[in-house]
Formats: structure tokens, sequence, C-alpha cells
């Protein structure tokens, strides 16, 4: 019977070790992935923001201007290893409610690295000839302090996100990344001729074709625990600028930072993230090993109390009376 109870123990222990090394190495690499099904809004918010009013053909100053975006999961076009997301921002002047841009974007990765792919319908602004390259509004699972390089859909290419130091965000340490992209021509746009006066080259100017130029300095707080941003700041300008000539016109000028209500949204879903990675990475392998060693080692134990077997009583004789 003990014989039995050790071969038990020992083949549990053993059994629980295995399970443990494949969900540190096999499981948890596979299971920690960006999810298909994401639905998420954040907001950023800029003070005496400065855009052009198309509708009014006017310059808007003082404003406060709020940016939108809605990211939705498309579970239908992922794959096991590549999620396909949806995004769309509205950029707003909260008083007015004067829509300045409507942004959209079609993006496909790679659901552990987070790096872009062309596959699946990916487009900027519904062109699916762009191919879009670099890391998306997903980043990679592992944060590394290395520079990243986040694509920007203006200027439809990417540029490095550096370290740039640590620092705690609402309780959180969080490393933080500077993004630069300088003024840069935007691809793909057919921009009808603009007013010389609009342009700062007095009345009654000739109109004049206009390319448009778009720079920018991004911030990003990415929490290592999961490589997730969980904050933003973006200072933008936009401008038209003539082929030839002097003069151009400021058609969006903002310092945008995300919006406390958003930040603790994003916080709350990467400390949810962190905590399934911690279950996954440490707390399931570790206690499934140690559970494993204590079967092991109480099966030798049984094994070895079985193996010892008590000393036979040998019966004294008494030696044999010699006859006299």
């Amino acid at each position: 019977m003990r014989n039995v109870i050790c071969m038990v123990l020992t083949g549990l222990g053993a059994f629980l070790l295995i399970i443990a090394v494949l969900v540190r190495f096999y499981v948890a690499p596979r299971l920690i992935a960006a999810p298909t099904d994401v639905y998420q809004v954040t907001r950023l918010q800029a003070e005496n923001a400065t855009y052009f009013d198309a509708g009014h053909l006017k310059q808007v100053t003082g404003a406060t201007v709020v940016a939108t975006n809605t990211v939705r999961g498309d579970v239908t076009s992922s794959q096991d290893d590549i999620a396909v997301w949806e995004s769309a921002t509205v950029v707003q002047d909260a008083a007015q409610g004067t829509t300045i841009e409507i942004q959209n974007q079609r993006f496909a990765f790679d659901r552990r690295t987070g790096r872009l792919t062309h596959c699946c319908g990916a487009s900027v602004e519904g062109d699916a000839t762009v191919r879009q390259s670099g890391v998306g509004l997903f980043w990679p699972v592992h944060a590394t302090k290395k520079a990243k390089p986040v694509y920007d859909p203006a200027t439809r290419r990417p540029w490095p996100a550096v370290f740039d130091g640590s620092e705690r965000v609402h309780g959180i340490l969080t490393w933080r990344f500077v993004q630069h992209v300088p003024a840069t021509k935007v691809p793909g746009q057919k921009l009808p001729d603009v007013p010389g006066e609009l342009l700062g080259r007095g009345k009654n100017s000739p109109a004049a074709a206009v390319d448009r130029y778009y720079q920018a300095d991004a911030t990003f707080w990415v929490d290592p625990r999961t490589g997730a941003p969980v904050d933003q700041e973006q200072k933008v300008l936009s401008t038209l600028q003539p082929r030839t000539g002097p003069g151009r016109l400021v058609v969006g000028q903002m310092d945008l930072r995300m919006t406390p209500e958003s930040q603790k949204t994003l916080q709350d879903k990467s400390s949810d993230g962190a905590s399934k990675i911690n279950l996954l990475k440490t707390a399931v392998p570790i206690g499934t090993a140690a559970v494993g060693v204590v079967l092991l080692v109480s099966g030798a134990f049984v094994g070895g109390v079985g193996g010892r077997r008590p000393p036979r009583n040998r019966q004294r004789r008494e030696p044999l009376a010699t006859a006299h």
C-alpha cells in the first residue's frame, strides 16, 4: 500500500512541476496578447487652441478643443496572431460644437509585439495603399526602455519614441517616452487653392496652390508592467503653406492632454492587465511548482518509510545442558 501511495504522490508532483513550466513558458506567452474585441473611448483636451473654421472662413483663437478617439476591434477579421482595430478621432470645438477634423484609421498588428502589418484591409483615411509600420495604438506587452518606432497617421510614417525617464502618474510608476515629428508635408491630400489674404499675403491677393504640413511633439506615459500607455500629451501644429512664395495659414495649433477620466480608465485597465499577467507568469507557476515539490517530497518520505523493514526478533537460544 505504501508503494502505491508513493507512486501516486510522486506522479502528481512531477505532473504539477511540468504544468508549472508549461504555464510559465508556453501558456502565458500565448495568452498575454492584445484583445480582438476591444472597445475603448479616450479624450484629449486643449485650452487656448487655434484652428481654422473652414465653414466660416475664419481663424478661431482661445478655443477649448476636445479630441475624442474611439477604438473598436474587428473580431471577424482578426486572427490568432493578428488583431484588427478601427480608430476614429473627432476633433471638435467644445463650446461651439464645430467639428474641426475627423481622422480614421484601420490597422492590423501582431498581438504580442504590437508591430503593424499590411493586411486585413488596413488603411489610413480609407486609403488601403498606405503601408503602415512600426507600433500603433497597442504597444508591446514586454515593456523595455528601448526607443520604439511609433506610427504617425498624419505623416503616414513611424517616428522614434525615445525613453525620457520615469514619472509617477496617479500612483503608477511609469516610463516616459517622447516623440518628435518635424514639420512634414502631409501626403495623399488634394487641397483647393487658398485665397492669398488667408495666407497673409494681403487683400485681393490671388489664390495659391497649397500643401499641408504637420508637426508634433508627443509624450507617452507607459506602465512598464503591461507596456500600455496610461497617459498622453500631443503638441501639434498643422499649417497650409503655398507651394511658391511666402505666407501660411494655421489650421490647427493645440496642446492636447488626456482628460483625468480617460487617464483613470486606462490606468484601471492597465492595472487589471498587470494582475492577470502576474497571475499567469508568477502566481500560478510558483504555486503549482510549490505543490508539486511538496508532493514529491511526501512521496519520497512515504517511500523511504515503507522501504525500511523492522529487524526480526531473534529468540535467544539457551545452550543445551551438558550431561554429567
